[in-house]
């Protein structure tokens, strides 16, 4: 399939929501309907909000925290998985408290650094990062259990060194992992980010909708929803996407189909 029927079949799935949504606002009252959150979306673009705040600064400063909390994240995690990964000994020490750290409920973590670092900013950049990093290394450990030692070896029979061992036989290797994680990351990482700016702060996307649902203002939270998944669009098919491409260029076409599509 190219770019252009991906392109129509993204527009017509898109048209497709677009009309079941309207069918929906018409047939219950529950739902916000389309003309409505239009104009509330319009409202929530051109007008200040709480603290005389335009939309976009509460969109920097949840991608502020969502960004910082991403790297931290991605750097501790890929650590943590490649070493799993190709350490029979630090897999079998650590595996379980990495199936551990992944059962603690998001919540809880949040509230436990509103405990310990109050209500604050500092709180995020410790939450979200604690949350998400389990999933990078769960990720990355998969892709280092699967890196091919015969290629290693035959690197090393023909002399390469460990620098460039690990940047022409490696990280090849580990680039699919590397973005799934990166996307994993993110799906996660903005939602725990929201929730954090819900509970804890005064600012950002997610005390926006706490604040839209405390006033019962679903055409304002729809408004916000649209706002910040169509930034999301934009940082994976603006950013991700394309950078996938190029990195995974070096692959050969498949039956004449390219593998990183």
């Amino acid at each position: 399939m190219n770019r252009l029927q991906r392109a129509l079949y993204t527009a017509a799935s898109l048209v497709v929501l677009v009309a079941v949504w309207y069918v929906g606002g018409v047939a219950s009252s529950a739902v916000p309907g389309v003309p409505e959150t239009a104009a509330a979306l319009v409202t929530v673009l051109t007008t200040p909000g709480p603290y005389d705040h335009m939309f976009y600064y509460h969109v920097w400063k949840t991608s502020e925290m969502l960004l910082i909390s991403l790297v931290v994240s991605m750097v501790f995690g890929t650590l943590i998985g490649v070493a799993l990964g190709r350490s029979e000994t630090l897999e079998s020490t650590l595996s379980s408290w990495i199936y551990g750290w992944l059962a603690v409920p998001s919540l809880v973590l949040v509230f436990l650094a509103a405990v310990w670092f109050g209500f604050d900013v500092k709180s995020g950049y410790f939450a979200v990062p604690v949350v998400i990093t389990p999933f990078v290394a769960l990720n990355m450990w998969e892709g280092a259990r699967s890196l091919d030692r015969d290629l290693t070896e035959m690197a090393d029979f023909f002399g390469a060194g460990r620098y460039q061992t690990f940047t022409d036989v490696v990280i090849p290797q580990l680039a699919p992992f590397l973005f799934a994680s990166v996307r994993s990351a993110l799906s996660i990482g903005w939602k725990i980010t929201l929730l954090v700016e819900a509970f804890l702060l005064a600012r950002g996307v997610g005390f926006m909708f706490k604040r839209s649902f405390d006033n019962y203002d679903l055409t304002a939270m729809l408004s916000w929803l649209i706002i910040f998944v169509v930034f999301l669009i934009i940082i994976e098919y603006g950013v991700l996407a394309p950078l996938h491409e190029r990195v995974m260029a070096w692959r050969p076409d498949a039956d004449g189909v390219r593998l990183t599509e």
